[in-house]
C-alpha cells in the first residue's frame, strides 16, 4: 500500500473503504479530509502495535501446567541412565519450560547423573532448537518490510530462552494468513509514518537504521577521527546526529592542525629572533604573530616561551607597548 502525500483523491477513496460515503467526502473540506486520513491511520498503528503484543510478547511468567511437571516428573523416575530416553523427553518437553526452570527438574530427578552433564545436554538442545525456529521465522518474515522486519526478529533473538512463546510464534508463522495479516498491517504503518511522521523514522525503525551501511559507515569515519567516544555510544546516536558530529569532529581536527602548525611557526621564529643580535628582528615576529593569531593561540605561544627562556615575556610585553596602535591583548604575566 502506497500513498501520494496529499492527493485528496485517493485519501477520498481510502476513507469511503473506511466506511465514509461519496456524498459525505464531496462536501468535506480538505483539512478534514486530511486530519480524518491521519487520525485512521494513527489507529492502525496503534492495532498493529497491540496485535504485536498479542501475539508476539514474551509474559514475564508463564502460568505452570503442574499436570504436565508431574506428568514430566513421572517419567523422569522411571528412565535412570538410559540417555536415549533422556533425549526424547528433553525433546517432548523443552518448549514447555525455560533453561533453568527444566535443567532444575532435570537434576533433580535424574540425581545419579552429574548435573554439569545434564546441563550441557540440555544448552545443546536450547541452542539448536532456538537456532532452528528463528531461521525459520526470520525467512517466513522475509515479505514484511525491512524496517519492520529487523525489529521483530531481533525482539525475537533476544527473547529467544522463552521456548514456549518462541514455539507459538514458530507455529502461527507457518500460517500464510497470519503473515499476510502481519505485512498488511507493517506496510501501513510504515507508510503512515514515511507520510507524516519522516522524522520520526529513525525512532521508530532504530533496529533497522542501527544496521543500515550508512550509519555504519558513518560510525567507522567517527571513530577514525577520533577516539573520544566508544561504538556502542555512538551506535545509540540518531543518524542526523552522528552527522552533526562528525562535521564538529572535522572542524575540530582542521582547528587543532591549523593551532599546532601556528604553534611550531611562532615558537621556532620567536626562539630565532630571541637568539639574534638584532632586535628589529624580534619585533617583526611579535607583530606578525598578534596580527596573525587568536588570543589563545598567542597565549599557547607566549606560555610556552616563557616557561624556556626567563627573558622572553619581559621583551615581549616591552616590544608590544611600544606599538600602541596594535589592538591585540596584552599577555600579561
Amino acid at each position: 500500500m502506497k500513498h501520494i502525500p496529499y492527493n485528496f483523491e485517493i485519501m477520498k477513496l481510502y476513507l469511503k473503504n473506511h466506511g465514509y460515503s461519496p456524498a459525505e467526502l464531496d462536501i468535506m473540506e480538505d483539512e478534514k479530509i486530511f486530519n480524518l486520513y491521519k487520525t485512521i491511520n494513527h489507529k492502525m498503528i496503534y492495532d498493529f502495535q497491540i496485535t504485536l503484543c498479542q501475539n508476539n510478547s514474551f509474559p514475564a511468567e508463564q502460568v505452570k501446567d503442574y499436570d504436565l511437571e508431574n506428568q514430566l516428573k513421572s517419567k523422569l523416575s522411571k528412565i535412570g541412565k538410559n540417555f536415549s530416553k533422556i533425549y526424547g523427553l528433553i525433546d517432548e518437553y523443552i518448549d514447555h519450560y525455560d533453561y533453568q526452570e527444566f535443567l532444575e527438574i532435570l537434576c533433580m530427578h535424574l540425581d545419579t547423573i552429574p548435573s554439569s552433564k545434564i546441563a550441557k545436554i540440555l544448552k545443546v538442545k536450547y541452542r539448536q532448537l532456538q537456532q532452528v525456529w528463528l531461521e525459520k521465522i526470520e525467512q517466513r518474515f522475509q515479505v514484511l518490510p525491512i524496517e519492520e522486519r529487523i525489529p521483530l526478529i531481533r525482539y525475537y533473538e533476544k527473547n529467544q530462552d522463552n521456548l514456549a512463546v518462541l514455539k507459538r510464534v514458530y507455529d502461527e508463522s507457518k500460517d500464510p494468513a497470519y503473515i499476510e495479516k502481519i505485512k498488511k498491517i507493517s506496510e501501513v504503518k510504515l507508510d503512515v509514518i514515511k507520510v507524516f511522521m519522516p522524522s520520526l523514522m529513525e525512532e521508530n525503525y532504530k533496529a533497522y537504521y542501527d544496521e543500515t551501511p550508512e550509519k555504519l559507515e558513518l560510525i567507522s569515519r567517527i571513530l577514525a577521527l577520533t577516539n573520544a567516544y566508544s561504538k556502542k555510544y555512538l551506535k545509540e546516536l540518531s543518524i542526523s546526529k552522528l552527522k552533526i558530529l562528525e562535521d564538529e569532529i572535522i572542524r575540530q581536527n582542521k582547528q587543532e592542525a591549523q593551532d599546532k602548525k601556528l604553534f611550531q611557526k611562532y615558537t621556532k621564529a620567536f626562539s630565532k629572533s630571541m637568539a639574534s643580535a638584532d632586535d628589529n628582528e624580534f619585533s617583526k615576529v611579535c607583530i606578525e604573530a598578534v596580527a596573525e593569531l587568536n588570543s589563545e593561540q598567542l597565549q599557547m605561544v607566549v606560555s610556552f616561551l616563557a616557561g624556556k627562556n626567563k627573558f622572553f615575556l619581559n621583551k615581549f610585553n616591552t616590544t608590544i607597548k611600544n606599538y600602541q596602535n596594535i589592538s591585540k591583548i596584552k599577555i600579561s604575566e
